[in-house]
C-alpha cells in the first residue's frame, strides 16, 4: 500500500509541475503579444523560444507520467501474479491434505458395494413388477369370465320363453372355434384349387 501511495504522490507532483508550466506559458504569450504591439522583434524571438522550451518540458513531464503509470501497472500485475502463486501453493497443500484424509481404496470398495446393492435392488424390483403384471392379467381374465356369466344369467332371466339362441352371449371359446372353421374352409378351397 505504501508503494502505491508513493506512486500517486509522485503523479500529483508531476500534475502540479504541468499546471505551473501552463501558467507560465500563458504569461509568456501575454508578454509576447505586448512585445509585438511595441514592435520589438528581438524580445518576441526570445519569448517564443521560451514558449517552445516550456512546451517541450511539458511534453517530457507527460511522458514521465505515462512511464510512471506503466511501471505502477506492471508492479501491480507482478504483485497479483505473486499472490496467485501463493494461492496455488496453498491449494496444492490443501489438495494433498484432502488426498491423505480420503483413502481412495476404501472409497472405491464402498462404491463397488453400493453398486452391487443397487443392482440387487433393481433385479428385485423387476421381479416384483413382472409378478404383479402376470397376476393382473390373470385377474382381468377371471373378472371378464365372471362378467360374462353374470350377463348370461341376466339375459337368460330376461328372455325366458324367447328363442334360446338369440339371447346367448358368445364366450371366449366360440371365436376360436369360428376361426378354426374359417381356416378349414380356406384349406378346403386351396385343396380344390390344387386338384383342378
Amino acid at each position: 500500500v505504501s508503494t502505491q501511495s508513493t506512486w500517486s504522490s509522485e503523479e500529483r507532483q508531476l500534475d502540479r509541475q504541468i499546471r505551473s508550466i501552463t501558467l507560465e506559458e500563458q504569461k509568456i504569450l501575454k508578454s509576447c503579444k505586448q512585445a509585438v504591439k511595441k514592435g520589438d522583434p528581438h524580445v518576441v524571438k526570445v519569448l517564443a523560444r521560451e514558449l517552445v522550451q516550456s512546451r517541450k518540458a511539458k511534453t517530457r513531464i507527460f511522458k514521465a507520467k505515462a512511464q510512471i503509470n506503466s511501471i505502477a501497472l506492471q508492479l501491480q500485475q507482478q504483485l497479483a501474479q505473486f499472490k496467485m502463486v501463493g494461492a496455488l501453493q496453498k491449494s496444492t497443500e490443501v489438495m494433498q491434505l484432502m488426498n491423505s484424509l480420503c483413502k481412495l481404496p476404501e472409497l472405491q470398495m464402498t462404491l463397488q458395494l453400493m453398486s452391487k446393492e443397487m443392482m440387487k435392488a433393481g433385479l428385485i424390483e423387476e421381479m416384483v413388477s413382472s409378478t404383479f403384471e402376470t397376476e393382473d392379467d390373470e385377474l382381468e381374465q377371471e373378472t371378464e369370465e365372471e362378467v360374462n356369466q353374470i350377463l348370461q344369467q341376466i339375459i337368460d332371466g330376461a328372455f325366458t320363453g324367447v328363442n334360446a339362441g338369440i339371447g346367448k352371449l358368445p364366450t371366449a371359446a366360440e371365436p376360436a372355434q369360428e376361426e378354426e372353421q374359417e381356416d378349414d374352409d380356406l384349406a378346403a378351397r386351396l385343396n380344390a384349387l390344387k386338384q383342378s
